[in-house]
């Protein structure tokens, strides 16, 4: 039975050896060489290739260390860029509210004018000629810049019931103009529920999402308007808004992208990890064997097959060889010559005793009797 400690201490030694070869050229570690190289084992006698082979391991174990520091600091430049961009996405947001600050217009909280009245009937000659003049009036109002009473003016209007597409747009107008952009959208959504192809009801529509800083609407609005019924005169706002539209494009543009660039470092740092944990395992795995194989080779060699020298090595050499030729010669050469009677008692109990037991002392003696019997006939 192999003592425990016995067998820890040997690892351990093992141990050390495999983390400094350059021991084993030590001169009192010379039996354990001769006992690796017994096994078909090789001691290289060059340090320097331990020191290679243990500056390999110590640049593999390092190149994993700075795997790792790479990783961080790319994680943490990752982290900054990100707060970086966060940091000038804020400024954009800055500057746009600077530049919208100066003609930018807040919702307003009160209701919006009443739409027109539901009409079956036909509007009378006289109603007709009642909106013709309000309109003249609203008109002269508008150009006054009397806009509180323009817009008493258009509400009469619409009141009678049946407006048109182009009444809508004028209120929606003076309601701009009013600071109400709300109220304004509303009205050029419904004079273009009336006439989708109102280009006014998309310009004027487009300046109050402009006035609320709804760069895309606008874009949408001014696009649709300018290509029904291109207008010169609004050619520094389109311009303005195309620019505003660019910006925000180019922003959630930029913002997809690093969104997707950060999947794909993340899948990437994902499957690094995967590589370095599979690598790991096949690391332990090779070990774990290596160690295995190391046991298994140290039970072999402390295996000794059963010591048999007491019994058939002893026994076959000295019964067989002494019986046979003992018993053979001593019986059968001094019993038939002398006849039956005188071979029978004195070969074979001679022989036979002497065979198994000893051999030369049971046959020899038996001849000389026979020999003797012979004589005494002879004479």
């Amino acid at each position: 039975m192999i003592d425990e400690k016995k067998v820890e201490d040997l690892k351990q030694f093992v141990t050390l050896c495999q983390e400094n070869p350059s021991i084993l050229l030590k001169p009192e570690l010379g039996f354990f060489k001769k006992f690796i190289e017994s096994f078909g084992g090789k001691v290289s006698k060059d340090k320097e290739f331990f020191e290679k082979s243990a500056s390999d391991e110590s640049t593999e174990e390092k190149s994993d260390e700075e795997e790792e520091v790479e990783e961080d600091e790319n994680d943490k430049d990752d982290v900054e860029e990100e707060e970086e961009d966060d940091v000038q996405e804020d400024e954009d947001e800055e500057e746009d509210d600077d530049e919208r600050c100066k003609d930018f217009m807040v919702e307003e909280t009160i209701e919006c004018p009443p739409l027109a009245p539901i009409v079956d009937e036909d509007l009378s000659d006289e109603v007709l000629e009642e909106i013709s003049n309000l309109k003249i009036e609203a008109a002269e109002l508008v150009q006054d810049n009397k806009f509180e009473e323009a817009l008493e003016k258009y509400n009469k209007i619409i009141a009678f019931g049946k407006p048109s597409a182009m009444i809508y747009t004028k209120r929606a107008s003076v309601l701009l103009s009013l600071k109400r952009p709300k109220a304004c959208i509303r009205d050029c959504t419904e004079a273009l529920n009336l006439n989708i192809d109102s280009a006014n009801a998309y310009k004027v529509r487009a300046k109050a999402y402009r006035h609320l800083g709804k760069w895309e609407c606008a874009h949408a609005d001014i696009e649709q308007g300018q290509k029904i019924d291109y207008d010169e005169d609004l050619w520094e706002m389109q311009k303005l808004i195309e620019e505003k539209y660019k910006k925000i494009y180019e922003k959630r543009r930029f913002k997809i992208n690093r969104e997707e660039e950060k999947k794909r470092k993340k899948r990437e740092k994902e499957l690094k990890k995967r590589l370095a944990a599979r690598k790991a395992a096949e690391k332990a795995y090779k070990a774990n064997n290596k160690r295995e194989n190391y046991d298994s080779d140290s039970s072999d060699s402390s295996y000794s097959e059963p010591d048999f020298s007491g019994d058939f090595p002893g026994g076959m050499p000295g019964g067989m060889p002494g019986g046979m030729p003992g018993g053979m010669p001593g019986g059968f050469p001094g019993g038939f010559p002398g006849g039956m009677p005188g071979g029978m008692p004195g070969g074979f109990p001679g022989g036979m005793p002497g065979g198994m037991p000893g051999g030369m002392p049971g046959g020899m003696p038996g001849g000389m009797k026979i020999k003797k019997i012979n004589k005494k006939k002879k004479q």
